[in-house]
């Protein structure tokens, strides 16, 4: 029997044990991570904890909805016993107090049900199990020239950097044009990659010039059979002379032949995705899901304030 648990009913421990030992574990939906990105998270549970669904929840105007917030990438359906089947029954089992939803789904979901709006979305992945000198081959040519100009620019790496840096550049470069990040997401941001920290899970790369002046940063998280790529920031100087190239050249040394995955996590916006395919990583599709049952009133507002 599929069941409705609100969060103070949830068994964490239970709950970690069904995500680590699924066939789609991923660090996103573990509880100690939903605990430090979101509000408030409920979950639908099969049995005694034999699927699992997280659900994130926020209220407006008394409405109930469901979404994706920051520093995730999807949520879904975990099990080892996963069916087209089994995911529409827990669709069908969220509350009807859930008027609108949108959310992203694992990529080992797929969903069947025409009531539901669909989108593929993109994130790009890198198998690191080969010889770092099989790799490289497969780098595109603006990535070598990237990394030879870093090695030429006297550029070093250390893997000895606090969180606290790492937000900083972040804030202070590609942050400044992100309207959307406001103070609490930074705090929240901080308090992930030291939580993650505190669970080892999380790997650092930094990237200085001759004068040991920041030029980039990076934040990695490892949990199952991946690291994925948090955040990072980089000075102009950084990339003019491919700071950027030259970390991620480095992390991938440093983990060839560990049957590990190199999550970017990725993009579906060309550009970025297309930086990320310069070390030959590849395109991985996952669903976002949107659901609107909102009263026609409401859904009118929305519409007036979306043109």
């Amino acid at each position: 029997m599929i069941q409705f648990l609100e969060h103070k009913k949830i068994n964490t421990h239970k709950w970690d044990n069904c995500i680590a030992n699924s066939s789609n574990p991923c660090i996103f939906v573990y509880s100690w991570y939903l605990n430090v990105v979101c509000e408030d998270w409920n979950a639908l549970v099969l049995n005694d904890y034999e699927a699992v669904f997280p659900m994130v929840t926020k209220s407006k105007y008394k409405i109930n909805y469901l979404y994706q917030p920051f520093f995730t990438r999807y949520f879904g359906l975990y099990t080892n016993k996963l069916s087209h089947k089994l995911l529409d029954d827990f669709f069908e089992a969220i509350p009807a107090k859930y008027k609108y939803m949108e959310f992203c789904l694992h990529e080992s979901n797929h969903l069947n049900k025409t009531d539901i709006e669909t989108k593929e979305r993109k994130y790009q992945v890198l198998n690191l199990n080969s010889s770092y000198q099989i790799m490289q081959k497969n780098y595109s040519d603006n990535a070598k020239r990237s990394i030879k100009k870093a090695i030429k620019a006297g550029y070093s790496i250390s893997q000895t950097i606090n969180p606290e840096q790492i937000v900083h550049l972040f804030k202070s470069t590609k942050g400044q044009k992100l309207e959307i990040f406001k103070p609490n997401d930074y705090k929240t941001l901080l308090t992930l990659m030291n939580v993650c920290i505190k669970q080892n899970k999380a790997s650092s790369f930094a990237v200085f010039d001759t004068e040991n002046k920041l030029c980039a940063a990076a934040f990695f998280m490892k949990a199952n059979d991946r690291f994925v790529f948090l955040k990072s920031g980089v000075t102009e100087n950084g990339k003019v002379n491919g700071a950027m190239h030259f970390l991620f050249d480095t992390f991938i040394q440093h983990h060839a032949e560990t049957d590990q995955l190199l999550d970017f996590g990725g993009s579906s916006v060309e550009t970025v995705a297309r930086f990320y395919k310069n070390f030959g990583a590849k395109d991985c599709v996952y669903l976002q899901v949107r659901k609107n049952n909102l009263p026609t009133l409401v859904k009118w507002i929305r519409s007036l304030k979306n043109n």
